[in-house]
């Protein structure tokens, strides 16, 4: 059995009862009629999201890890390429760079939102350097608007690993606006979450779209022939493996042509039928996150932790609530003791794991992601929190950090 908590990192599964007869609905013609409606309704999720994300596409994928693969390829991204990224990250990111055949190239952090920090970056660009890869930890936006010009000048994509902010905003538009490609993850913790793995790519570039529905689905694409266009960014190495189908000519209906190597990673259609439910309340659940946020930041606003702090363009939606503790271990503990599910989470920091010994020779210049990893306790931000668990999380962090 699951651990229990009374204030727990999520209660979804009051929101999925109080919505059970939209998803049962949402689920019947999957399970119980023609399996092809799944294709429908994953394509319907498609349309829903890119205009909620204010994109012309929309690509949904299995996960967000091989979600972040796509991206990467479609922009073109191979071996020994490098990618500017950040370490205090989940393995996903520096794991799709590296699954590319790439190099990852970790920037530090600022210390008020724990995102890319913008002034380092440029310093980190060679002749290898390809994209940029920020990340909106805990569901804070990183400042890619101030990325583009960089990465415009430089002939860089940017794939923005979105994963933890589905609803955030940045300079009054959803994040992604200014990526090339962006990625959200509809993993069961994440502010948009489904039962079981997810995740969208958005982007407003055609051919990068192209592309993404040729990978996503392995390479199998009838209706398209590799244009010029298409081929630009998807010519890695083994990609494309040559012209039309050999000595078959124009094929007939009922055989199969493939015109690059893919994967078979579409998102599910369960998954999707229940994603298309909770989408339009997607708003709502973001504005009750910040409201709990605001009620944190007041209650803690006079004890020793540090808060993050945020630009005044920039919109928050909350995974988690992150603060910055100098008795992180003692923290955590006393809050689970007391029966609120806070976490650590990116620690140690991604330059730290086995698989990665003796990489990252920039870890020294790290000091920033070094000290908060060392440092960052999340507490709870599920929208299903009532105001007296608010109270005794505010309560018990408090005494915790005023007994320390």
């Amino acid at each position: 059995m699951p651990e229990t908590f009374r204030v727990p990192r999520s209660r979804a599964n009051k929101t999925h009862q109080m919505l059970r007869d939209e998803i049962m609905a949402a689920l019947e013609p999957i399970l119980f009629d023609d399996y092809r409606n799944s294709y429908a309704i994953r394509a319907e999720l498609e349309a829903a999201f890119a205009a909620e994300m204010r994109k012309r596409h929309a690509v949904a994928a299995h996960s967000g890890t091989i979600a972040l693969l796509l991206a990467l390829r479609a922009c073109g991204i191979g071996p020994g390429d490098q990618v500017i990224t950040v370490g205090n990250s989940d393995i996903s990111t520096t794991g799709a760079i590296s699954q590319c055949g790439a190099i990852p190239v970790l920037c530090d952090v600022a210390r008020s939102d724990y995102t890319i920090d913008v002034d380092l970056v440029e310093d980190l660009i060679t002749g290898k350097t390809r994209a940029i890869l920020p990340v909106d930890l805990h569901g804070h936006p990183a400042n890619v608007r101030a990325l583009r010009p960089l990465a415009d000048r430089h002939d860089l994509k940017i794939v923005e690993d979105a994963a933890l902010a589905s609803g955030a905003c940045d300079h009054g538009a959803p994040v992604g606006a200014f990526a090339d490609v962006a990625m959200f993850s509809f993993a069961p913790f994440k502010p948009l979450g489904s039962a079981g793995n997810g995740a969208m790519l958005v982007t407003s570039d055609d051919s990068l779209a192209d592309q993404l529905r040729l990978l996503v689905s392995y390479g199998h694409a009838p209706t398209l022939s590799p244009s010029p266009k298409m081929r630009e960014g998807l010519d890695t190495p083994s990609l494309f493996m040559g012209e039309g189908a050999g000595g078959w000519g124009s094929l007939p209906p009922g055989y199969q042509n493939y015109i690059a190597e893919g994967y078979n990673v579409p998102l599910d259609g369960l998954q999707a039928a229940l994603l298309l439910v909770k989408l339009p309340y997607l708003g709502e659940w973001t504005r009750q996150r910040r409201d709990i946020v605001s009620r944190l930041e007041a209650g803690l606003a006079d004890t020793s932790a540090i808060l993050p702090r945020f630009r005044a363009e920039s919109r928050p939606t909350f995974r988690s609530y992150a603060i910055a503790v100098d008795r992180q271990g003692e923290l955590h503990q006393g809050l689970r003791a007391a029966g609120i599910e806070a976490v650590i989470h990116y620690a140690p920091p991604i330059y730290e794991y086995d698989v990665y010994a003796g990489m990252f020779p920039e870890r020294g210049s790290l000091t920033t992601t070094e000290r908060l990893a060392r440092q960052i306790v999340n507490l709870p931000v599920t929208p299903e929190l009532t105001s007296d668990d608010v109270d005794y999380m505010i309560e018990v962090t408090r005494k915790l950090l005023n007994n320390g």
